[in-house]
């Protein structure tokens, strides 16, 4: 099984090449069903704990279609999640039978309540109906490219767009493509971005030839036997880099919160004083900016210390200003909300 999940993970991650015409064994699908299930569906979590809470309501209601499915992933996340009492027909699509098979044993073993709703199919359901659709790309956006994506949405109608994909420069590239189209097509941004409307400062610096991205990290502990599995196969998955974008048309929304205005980007150093961060930031007038945080360690009790050590990236906070040392530099003191730490 260990064996089998370093051909994986090369898949993804550098052999990008192979990935449309790659064909599955019974014995990958299991080494990926035990692997990387659990520990993507911590993404899914992750990402749901992020959104303003009446968006939340609204994607609990859901018909939902889970692209690029694999074993399962992100309808089992979704019914963790959700508990799936409110919600329409789920649906799990995938060119590889093998992954379908083993998706739909999950889901009768993990949630026998739920299947009645649950589908599978090789093909995307694209008959309209009166409910709200949330499509769901897990690492598929990476096979695919965006004018296949472009092309999906399309046909499918979907309300809610939640992206899940590696944290690699070459997703952000393809996902920015995809971000202006939405813009174009009325769609808002519930996360990462404050707004949609506004030029992605971290892709303006790409463009100028600076190797940046914008990705969120998850960090943590696994059950036992998930990280027991990962040392045999020499794989990391305490702190995972991931891109997750969650865009909806905003004529669905019931209720649009107020956004959080400042998110955490990227972990620049911990000095003996104090943690150094990264922050995209929306200002009222003007266009998103990166500004550079210096948190004071001595505005932090011990308790706090803990967590700025093993903040996630892609968490929103709110803060207050202690110095302004430069128009892109503060020195702040720095809060977040429960559900963040």
């Amino acid at each position: 099984m260990a064996h089998h999940l370093e051909g994986i993970k090369k898949l993804y991650t550098v052999s990008r090449e192979g990935l449309p015409s790659k064909v599955w064994s019974e014995e990958e699908v299991s080494s990926y069903a035990a692997f990387y299930l659990p520990t993507n569906s911590k993404k899914f979590k992750f990402l749901m704990d992020q959104i303003p809470a009446a968006i939340k309501e609204e994607l609990g209601e859901c018909e939902v279609i889970d692209f690029g499915t694999g074993p399962g992933t992100y309808l089992l996340s979704y019914l963790e999640y959700f508990g799936g009492s409110h919600c329409k027909t789920l649906w799990g699509i995938d060119k590889e039978p093998l992954m379908l098979k083993q998706a739909e044993k999950l889901l009768s073993s993990f949630f026998p309540n739920f299947k009645t709703k649950v589908r599978f199919s090789p093909e995307v359901p694209i008959h309209k109906n009166d409910h709200k659709r949330l499509l769901i790309f897990g690492n598929s956006c990476n096979e695919l490219g965006p004018k296949q994506i472009l092309s999906i949405i399309n046909e499918v109608g979907a309300d809610f767009i939640l992206f899940i994909e590696p944290g690699i420069p070459v997703v952000f590239d393809q996902l920015m493509q995809v971000r202006r189209h939405l813009h174009s097509k009325k769609f808002d941004c519930f996360y990462p971005c404050p707004n949609i409307s506004s030029p992605c400062p971290i892709e303006k610096r790409s463009l100028e030839g600076l190797e940046d991205w914008c990705h969120q990290v998850w960090r943590g502990v696994h059950e036992q036997g998930v990280e027991t599995l990962g040392q045999l196969a020499h794989i990391d998955r305490k702190a995972m880099p991931f891109i997750g974008h969650l865009y909806g048309k905003v004529r669905v929304t019931l209720k649009k919160e107020k956004r959080d205005l400042i998110r955490f980007v990227r972990f620049i150093r911990e000095t003996k004083h104090s943690f150094e961060w990264q922050a995209c930031i929306e200002e009222e007038g003007k266009e998103l900016r990166l500004i550079e945080l210096e948190i004071p360690k001595k505005t932090l009790s011990k308790s706090e210390m803990k967590t700025f050590k093993n903040q996630l990236v892609g968490v929103s906070f709110d803060y207050e200003v202690i110095k302004e040392i430069s128009e892109e530099r503060l020195r702040v003191k720095v809060t977040f909300e429960e559900s963040n730490k």
